[in-house]
């Protein structure tokens, strides 16, 4: 029994080491820079260990996308979760404040993540389909909050709005870790409150169209 005990863990400890080698080389290099090969020179590991946990690169790559999200969720912000801010201007900047800290303490997942996105070719690897189901996922997340957020209104109207919002809110979020990592010099408190300002100035515009 404690033999039994003593593989699992050893398994489970080289899977670990390989998720964390694959995700620092696919950050880096892309998918096509991803190799066994490659992986196997950082962990150290045989191809053999490789192959007894992922069948090939694009299921590794597609274990290694899940595996990057997880640490990500671990410091964003909880979509389902309010944080009690009764002004909802204050709470837009809160929560955008909460999702940028995210970005920049755990990137890994959203740069693989848009080298992903960005992958063009004829058959779609498993990785990259992960890849939009969990930005699709996290889109109807981000939704459903927006939702909670806005003023009172049409329900379909708001529904509508908070879906435009939603979107938006990805495509910020993509514009900022872009922008942090091209450069250093970003006061990004400073940027977060003026797109926060602009966000909810322009959800109560589109609400009020309505009227």
């Amino acid at each position: 029994m404690r033999k039994t005990a003593r593989r699992h863990q050893q398994g489970e400890e080289s899977r670990l080491k390989i998720l964390e080698a694959t995700l620092a080389i696919a950050a880096e290099r892309g998918y096509d820079g991803t190799s066994i090969a490659r992986v196997t020179e950082a962990t150290g590991l045989p191809a053999s260990s490789v192959y007894w946990h992922f069948r090939n690169k694009d299921e590794l790559l597609a274990a290694t996308l899940e595996f990057s999200y997880r640490r990500w969720r671990e410091t964003a912000p909880t979509w389902q979760e309010r944080v009690g801010i009764s002004d909802p201007a204050e709470e837009i900047r809160d929560r955008l404040h909460r999702a940028s800290r995210a970005i920049t303490t755990r990137p890994e997942f959203w740069r693989l993540g848009l080298m992903l996105g960005l992958e063009n070719r004829p058959k779609e690897p498993a990785a990259r389909r992960r890849y939009i189901e969990v930005r699709a996922d996290t889109r109807t997340a981000i939704r459903e909050w927006w939702e909670q957020v806005l003023p009172g209104g049409a329900p379909g109207r708001a529904r509508e709005v908070a879906d435009r919002m939603a979107r938006f809110h990805l495509a910020v979020m993509d514009g900022l870790y872009i922008g942090v990592r091209s450069d250093r010099d970003w006061n990004l408190e400073r940027l977060v409150d003026l797109i926060a300002a602009g966000v909810h100035a322009q959800a109560v515009a589109w609400l009020g169209e309505a009227a």
